[in-house]
């Protein structure tokens, strides 16, 4: 199976814009394909109609009109559809935001792009849905009036819907937003997500930091809840699990890519967190 990757269409208005908003029924092309794709970008889908599924990774979720799927890059993802979704796209780069905000670490601080075991989905009310629905076309508005030196209200509109997105996310989950606590964390996950594949020990990452392993395991502990080993195997183990899902690749081919030399100890590092070997995996959870 091929997994497509689309990438941001960066001059669809001329000079760059790292921010769009789609109607979801322009996309009715991509959606009828069924076909699974990640972005290279981040993605905020609001639905307002629509039967079926959309899925991220290995799971599946409900349409419905008032919820939010929230994406990051590399996430794979399809829909499966008995009636095409109604709604609103909104895309951006990380970039677009980095030369707005003196923080780095922004958009590791949001919960919904971060979320771990929680669902990247948000089911709101119809009050909040209206309300992101002005917020939406606030940033739709300043989109037509674009001009390539005048990008700060957009910057600004795209700051107020995220910030506000992540305060209902954690209510709605009551999740406590601790990362942006400490530096190290940020970094740390965001070096993870980026070398996983690369390196696997801890004393690497600490060494990264300029800290010790062992400050950086208690950091994890506090601020993530699992130690900084357990959190770079789960990384792993997520890559394994899209690869199995959404590739032909075998086994060995897969240990290989994520830095096993051995596909044995791979097979048996899988089968200790998941419970099943890889092989069953793919068998029982493909799509």
């Amino acid at each position: 199976m091929t997994v497509k990757r689309y990438d941001f269409f960066k001059n669809k208005y001329g000079d760059e814009l790292l921010i769009d908003l789609i109607p979801l029924e322009n996309l009715a092309k991509y959606i009828r394909e069924g076909c699974p794709h990640y972005l290279s970008y981040f993605d905020i889908t609001l639905l307002t109609g629509g039967k079926g599924y959309f899925c991220i990774d290995q799971h599946k979720y409900e349409i419905q009109q008032g919820t939010i799927f929230f994406s990051s890059p590399g996430q794979v993802r399809y829909w499966n559809c008995e009636v095409l979704p109604k709604g609103t796209v909104l895309i951006f780069e990380e970039e677009f935001l980095s030369r707005f905000l003196n923080d780095s670490q922004f958009i590791n601080d949001l919960n919904y792009f971060n979320s771990g075991d929680i669902p990247p989905k948000l089911d709101l009310i119809a009050a909040d849905t209206e309300h992101l629905i002005h917020l939406l076309g606030n940033i739709g508005q300043e989109i037509e009036l674009f001009k390539r030196n005048d990008q700060y209200i957009l910057q600004a509109l795209l700051y107020q819907t995220l910030v506000w997105l992540n305060r209902k996310y954690s209510t709605f989950y009551q999740t406590v937003n601790t990362e942006n606590s400490n530096r190290y964390i940020g970094e740390f996950t965001k070096l993870v997500h980026k070398e996983f594949n690369l390196h696997h020990s801890v004393a690497y990452y600490a060494q990264s930091l300029n800290i010790t392993s062992g400050y950086l395991n208690d950091l994890c502990k506090m601020h993530l809840g699992v130690n900084a080993k357990q959190y770079i195997q789960n990384r792993i183990i997520l890559e394994a699990k899209r690869l199995l899902l959404y590739t032909v690749l075998q086994v060995e081919e897969i240990a290989l890519q994520l830095g096993f030399e051995d596909t044995t100890y791979f097979t048996r590092k899988f089968r200790q967190m998941t419970g099943i070997t890889p092989l069953s995996f793919r068998q029982s959870k493909y799509p």
